[in-house]
């Protein structure tokens, strides 16, 4: 679908589950809220296709690279450059750029190294060994051992961070501290200014005139915050926004009666509890398969979520390489099964779990609404539960990720990634808190070398049988309680939007995108 010639300019108006971060991208952690906006804006050497609403998972393409000449032992990676690419701010991007960029996030002695772009980056870039400019525009990127996901894991947005790139020239202008929403990328759209709104600050991009992949449609896109569902539903449906994500539990039937567009379709989510390793009660899997035994998932996504999600199978998402459609969670909801658990492992009559959560937040559901709902299923065989809440989810986020603190049972995130190396990132005893994101300290060595071995296996058939292992000793102990993964309303847009493509990932693109001022 194309736009038609007498089309006017037109501005997008968004509504997100909370305020955008700091707009930094490398060294940004605010979720999917952030990473829809970076997307607009930034760039890497390949990026997922975001017009392909079929491919699962998605399907990589050049980007700020036109090809990629792979090693036969995978360890190289020669990308050629697009030329008469600039950055909002007019530099060019060149070879000599890309280094810059990756220097900042991968090498201590380079003067523009930022210890947080860095930390939230090592993931994807701890594997490279060196980083050569060949020419204007080649450059030769050398891992020290395979990893195959090399080229997924720099597409995925707020990972946290992510591998894009920023303006040289801006960066040695402002340095590290002053770069955040002053960050020329080669987007699409760039950024404009941020105002104020009832429930945050609100981002506002205008369009890239320059832009090496065509102008886009739209004049410009502002990005609304509304962290209550209520809000988010009332906005898209009085008029207030064009798009809206994060509507499942609202009624979207409504919705599509009044001719709104409700989305279907798995992306690479998960709601998930994680338990806390060292607590003298949680440290017991019988009390962890009891408490698995106790939540009735199909209950919450039913009476809460009005079916709009489905319960999660495990740990590896949807639309992830290693998925499997045919893995069934092994812990039934069985009360007293649960009850009989907790007796064999001891617990007193009367232990309370301490949940920690946030209010809201990105890609977040109604998390408060959940932590009831486990407490509430704790209580009907005799236990209880306490709910610890946090108002900020930007704090919320960093706050987790120092990993959960003596007394806090279990605390929850909603996360996932189109590469498999996601589930090594939240689960490998390496990554343990502070240093990464497995925030329940938890250590299996059998799922550590099965993990170690994925990441390195360059046929995509056995690196997925790999994870499927890793996942099912994962699943035995049970250090994560999955919930529930995504079906409807993630995103509903009003019928005025047109060019829009839903691809199975997280956010989207807008180039495309343009309103229909006679609807």
């Amino acid at each position: 679908m194309t736009a038609p010639e007498s089309a006017p300019d037109s501005v997008l108006r968004v509504a997100l589950d909370w305020e955008v971060d700091a707009i930094d991208p490398p060294a940004s952690f605010g979720g999917w809220n952030t990473g829809r906006v970076v997307q607009q804006m930034f760039e890497s050497l390949y990026e997922d296709d975001l017009e392909d609403e079929v491919a699962s998972p998605t399907r990589l393409i050049p980007a700020l690279a036109t090809s990629v000449e792979v090693s036969s032992n995978g360890l190289q990676y020669l990308f050629r450059l697009r030329e008469h690419v600039r950055f909002h701010d007019g530099t060019r991007l060149d070879a000599e750029a890309v280094r810059f960029n990756i220097d900042r996030m991968w090498n201590p002695e380079a003067p523009q190294y930022s210890p947080v772009a860095a930390d939230y980056n090592r993931i994807g870039l701890e594997a490279l060994k060196s980083v050569e400019v060949l020419g204007p525009f080649s450059i030769l990127l050398t891992l020290k051992e395979p990893f195959p996901e090399f080229l997924r894991y720099m597409t995925q947005e707020d990972a946290p961070g992510a591998h894009v790139f920023i303006s040289p020239e801006a960066l040695k202008k402002l340095g590290n501290s002053g770069i955040a929403d002053h960050a020329p990328g080669t987007g699409p759209f760039r950024f404009d200014n941020r105002f104020s709104t009832p429930f945050g600050s609100g981002v506002r991009l205008r369009r890239n005139e320059d832009y090496w992949g065509g102008l886009p449609k739209l004049k410009g896109i502002e990005f609304k915050p509304y962290p209550n569902l209520e809000d988010r539903y009332n906005a898209l449906l009085n008029g207030d926004a064009d798009l809206a994500y994060g509507l499942e539990g609202s009624d979207l039937d409504k919705l599509e009666r009044r001719g709104f567009v409700v989305l279907e379709g798995q992306v690479p989510y998960v709601w998930y509890f994680i338990f806390n390793m060292r607590d003298p009660v949680l440290s017991d899997v019988r009390v962890r398969h009891a408490i698995a035994h106790a939540v009735d998932r199909d209950r919450l996504s039913h009476d809460i979520f009005r079916g709009h999600t489905a319960v999660a199978s495990g740990m590896l998402p949807p639309a992830s390489p290693a998925f499997d459609g045919g893995y069934n969670f092994p812990y039934r909801y069985d009360p007293e099964r649960a009850r009989q658990l907790l007796a064999e492992a001891g617990v007193p009559p009367g232990w309370r779990l301490r949940i920690v959560t946030a209010n809201a937040g990105s890609g977040q559901l109604m998390p408060v609404r959940i932590c009831e709902h486990l407490a509430r299923n704790l209580e009907a065989i005799g236990f209880g539960a306490e709910i610890v809440r946090t108002e900020d989810w930007v704090f919320y986020c960093n706050e987790w990720r120092s990993g959960l603190p003596d007394g806090a049972g279990v605390s929850q995130m909603s996360w996932g990634m189109s590469c498999d190396v996601w589930l090594e990132q939240v689960l490998h005893s390496r990554n343990t808190s502070p240093f990464g994101f497995n925030a329940g300290y938890y250590s299996n060595s059998a799922v550590d070398r099965l993990l170690d071995k994925a990441r390195q296996a360059q046929s995509g058939d056995q690196r997925s049988q790999l994870y499927r292992e890793a996942h099912a000793l994962i699943m035995d102990d049970l250090p994560v309680l999955p919930m529930l993964t995504l079906r409807r309303g993630s995103v509903c847009y009003h019928p005025r939007v047109k060019g829009f493509s839903n691809p199975r990932q997280n956010w989207h693109s807008f180039k495309n995108v343009w309103t229909d001022s006679n609807l």
